[in-house]
């Protein structure tokens, strides 16, 4: 099949799955376009929990100011604001002059807001008010605030539409705005496909020496090691102007996520990098550690002294230090000459291995700084296990529907739809979606939203985005995980699938209710209604999970008693006092206060409550068993060792010629955990795995 008849082919399938989504959650097929496209641009690491915005209103001598979400990006100090784009039906193409009018729309959003005009034509307690203050005050920042430096220094234009591209639209241009940086980005779906295609889950970044003024290149030394590794290494020296500039151009996207989420966490500018770039300039390279760097491809000159060129560069170790420079250049103004810093890069041979590496040079660059298992959660054994369990734990069929599902936990970015490009017939896709339907698939983030707020009952932290969510989650799951791995058994599996349902549910209740508008506070309402229903229930009760799994769905008096609650919540969380609703949804003291605000149960749904003892039992949360407990924490040491582990381990074995082929064939189960289709060992299997291991270790084989 040619690409453009797989694009078509994709295309067609997208637009119908799109209609029919859309009508099953109440929405118009716009509406399910811009949450389903800001789910993908998240996902890619394009943009940091948007927020839905509907504003279309005109402003100074009856310009438009148009948007419809609208995000900040803590880790390279940017605004960013997403137009949609789409169009029902028929094909169209987005060309330049239709470009520029979106793109003048909402920059004319930004300076009204910049100029704290925007009360002149919205409701004074229009939230988008009150959020304009904020971007007005925050654009207008020209100092550095080492504890908590919030200000604007860049602006992110996002257009999103399933238009075709005009051929004319070569490049966009960028651009300068009220002394800030412009930088517009087209999603189409073609773009898309061309990421999903690729097997990765983003688009990579490439970056040309010359195009910084580094001629001939930046120069290096290649590390002379084994040939039958999986990486290059290359030692290099760059300028300080360097890293700026690439950071100041690609932003957050150079930062591998885990990085990301540290900088974003800590929002702070490290103090000594600051004044040595301001006092000892030329000492920066002597007192600074460097920087460790991924790559999938490099160019190097002939003579094998320069880098030319690297594709999707990765800052694994030393995101502080790039946006340190970069914050010293546009804040203080200090110039950056004579400041060079060193740098690791590792090229990764095997494409299909550089998420999982990247993962892993992350996890042990990163180890001698002050990054806790929490900050690289990305990484935990957690995710195969829970992966692992829903490869083989069966839903029930819903009411009306005869073939039994899984639920699909996309522990990588973008791994179900990459995984469906295996399949070269119809029937296997179908198949597929039957197996696994595209409304049971759960990513990482997502999961510890939904646990947060049924579990830890935090809507204030959910409320937060999903950074701060995920740090909240792995907190909790690392810290049960090293005293009690056993605990993530499949009674837990199946409480997290509820606490799905429950979400999910819950929002499309709010979606449809009749005193609900699009626009409206739903990221803040969902899990602040869930938390307040669990939270307020009869003590030593819970709802009944066992009849949630077994309906896959919510029964009748629960999903009465969410649609009254959220209609409460959404009226408490809106008296502010002047805040910004979100903002206000932040704070655990409103969450104190909304949890001890008193609501009354119908007797319908007290009925239906359940001993919390019982119901753990029925969903086998309390399974003991020390066969089970053993054989868990094998699998799991398996995993936690990590392929690059298991791999020399077989090289080693068969130097010394210690290994039959039966025992080569089970090490190699263990060798696939961190590829694209790793194999799983069962629990016989991984008990053999060890007494392979524990066989190698007596014969003074080391690792």
């Amino acid at each position: 099949m040619s690409d453009n008849q797989a694009y078509l082919d994709f295309r067609k399938e997208y637009e119908d799955d799109l209609r029919l989504e859309a009508q099953i959650k109440g929405m118009t097929p716009n509406e399910f376009f811009l949450e389903d496209f800001l789910d993908k641009l998240v996902s890619m690491g394009e943009i940091v929990d948007p927020q839905i915005f509907d504003v279309n209103k005109k402003g100074k001598n009856g310009r438009l100011m148009t948007f419809h979400a609208l995000a900040f990006d803590e880790s390279d100090k940017s605004i960013v604001l997403v137009y949609n784009d789409y169009v029902d039906g028929g094909d169209e193409t987005l060309v330049a002059s239709d470009l520029e009018k979106i793109r003048t729309r909402m920059l004319n959003f930004l300076d009204e807001a910049y100029n704290n005009d925007l009360d002149k034509y919205f409701d004074e307690f229009d939230d988008i008010v009150r959020i304009g203050k904020d971007i007005s005050r925050r654009m207008h920042k020209d100092y550095v605030d080492l504890q908590n430096d919030n200000s604007i220094d860049k602006i992110k234009l996002f257009v999103i539409t399933n238009k075709d591209l005009s051929d004319r639209i070569k490049a966009l241009p960028v651009e300068n705005f009220l002394g800030k940086r412009v930088e517009c980005n087209i999603w189409y779906l073609e773009r898309y496909f061309d990421v999903i295609k690729s097997g990765r889950d983003r688009e990579p970044i490439i970056i040309n020496s010359s195009s910084y003024g580094l001629n001939p290149g930046i120069p290096c030394i290649k590390a002379n090691m084994s040939d039958s590794l999986d990486y290059d290494a290359y030692l290099a020296i760059v300028p300080g102007s360097f890293l700026h500039n690439i950071y100041y151009q690609h932003g957050s996207r150079l930062l591998e996520g885990n990085v990301r989420a540290f900088l974003s966490t800590r929002g702070k500018i490290n103090k000594g990098i600051r004044e040595t770039i301001r006092r000892e300039p030329t000492k920066f390279f002597t007192y600074n550690n460097g920087i460790a760097c991924t790559a999938s491809e490099v160019e190097i000159s002939d003579d094998g002294n320069y880098i030319l060129s690297m594709k999707d560069l990765q800052i694994i170790n030393g995101g502080q230090t790039t946006a340190s420079l970069t914050s010293a250049a546009i804040k203080d103004g200090l110039p950056l000459d004579g400041i060079f810093v060193q740098m690791k890069l590792t090229v990764v041979k095997d494409v299909t291995q550089y998420d999982d590496i990247v993962q892993n040079i992350s996890k042990y660059a990163n180890s001698q700084n002050k990054v806790t298992d929490a900050d690289l959660f990305s990484n935990h054994p957690f995710h195969r296990r829970f992966e692992e369990l829903s490869k083989k734990v069966i839903a029930p069929a819903k009411a009306g529907e005869i073939n039994d599902t899984l639920w699909y936990y996309e522990r990588s970015r973008g791994k179900y739809e990459q995984e469906q490009f295996r399949f070269t017939r119809k029937s296997e896709k179908d198949e597929f979606a039957r197996k696994y339907p595209k409304s049971q698939v759960i990513k990482k983030e997502e999961l510890s939203k939904y646990f947060v707020a049924a579990y830890s009952l935090r809507p204030d932290i959910v409320s937060k985005g999903s950074q701060k969510c995920m740090a909240h989650f792995a907190e909790y799951i690392d810290k049960v995980y090293e005293s009690k791995p056993e605990a993530f058994n499949e009674g837990f599996y199946k409480m997290c699938i509820c606490f799905t349902i429950l979400f999910r549910e819950t929002d499309k209740i709010v979606h449809k209710a009749d005193w609900y508008n699009v626009g409206g506070y739903k990221l803040n309402i969902v899990p602040y209604t869930i938390s307040k229903l669990v939270a307020s229930l009869p003590k030593d009760k819970v709802l009944d999970y066992d009849k949630i799994w077994r309906r896959q769905t919510l029964y009748p008096s629960l999903a009465a008693e969410i649609e009254r609650i959220a209609k409460k919540t959404n009226i408490y969380i809106q008296k502010s006092g002047g805040v910004i609703v979100t903002e206000y949804c932040k704070k655990e003291e409103t969450w104190n206060k909304f949890r001890d605000f008193p609501i009354t149960f119908s007797p319908a749904f007290l009925g239906e409550l359940l001993d919390k003892t019982f119901m753990e039992e029925k969903l086998g949360l309390n399974d003991k068993s020390g066969k089970v407990e053993k054989e868990i924490n094998i699998e799991l040491e398996i995993v936690k060792l990590g392929g690059p582990y298991w791999r020399r381990l077989i090289e080693e074995g068969q130097k010394r010629k210690l290994l039959s082929p039966q025992e080569i064939d089970l090490l190699m189960i263990a060798a696939s955990i961190d590829t694209p289709r790793p194999r799983i060992a069962s629990p016989k299997q991984a008990k053999f795995i060890w007494k392979i291991r524990e066989k190698l270790d007596n014969a003074g084989v080391l690792v």
